[in-house]
């Protein structure tokens, strides 16, 4: 006789979410290191801007509010980036959330499955061990 775990689908069906979970909080990790590189690559350039905005030599006004106008827009840009950073960074820690209880949910489902398991086992040894009890009553009264 085999064992069946009766709720096998169920088990399945949570391992599926399960791995959703994963891909999705796999999925919003990534876009969260993505704009983190952008924020760390318009932060060099927002460096650039200051040093050649300090750089006072020899530039006329117009320059001057050139380059003014230049880091009014990278700063408005990382404000913007560090915005949707900071929406990611949620969603990042709700995908992480939702990740740990589908994987608490499996665990759980899982040891359920481990548990009956060892119950059909020791179910089939003391049926086994009860024919084999039966076996050699009968051929104990044979040699009688």
């Amino acid at each position: 006789m085999k064992f069946q775990f009766t709720f096998q689908k169920v088990l399945d069906f949570k391992e599926k979410e399960k791995e959703l979970a994963e891909q999705e909080f796999g999925q919003i990790k990534t876009r969260a290191l993505e704009l983190q590189e952008q924020i760390d690559g318009l932060e060099i350039v927002q460096e650039n801007a200051y040093k050649q905005y300090n750089d006072v030599d020899r530039k006329t006004v117009w320059e001057m509010l050139e380059f003014q106008q230049g880091i009014e827009y990278i700063n408005h840009k990382m404000k913007l980036l560090e915005d949707q950073s900071k929406k990611v960074h949620l969603e990042v820690e709700q995908k992480h959330q939702i990740l740990i209880e589908k994987n608490q949910e499996t665990k759980v489902w899982n040891r359920w499955k481990s548990k009956s398991l060892v119950a059909f086992q020791l179910q089939m040894q003391q049926k086994e061990q009860a024919m084999l009890d039966e076996l050699a009553v009968t051929r104990y009264l044979n040699k009688m």
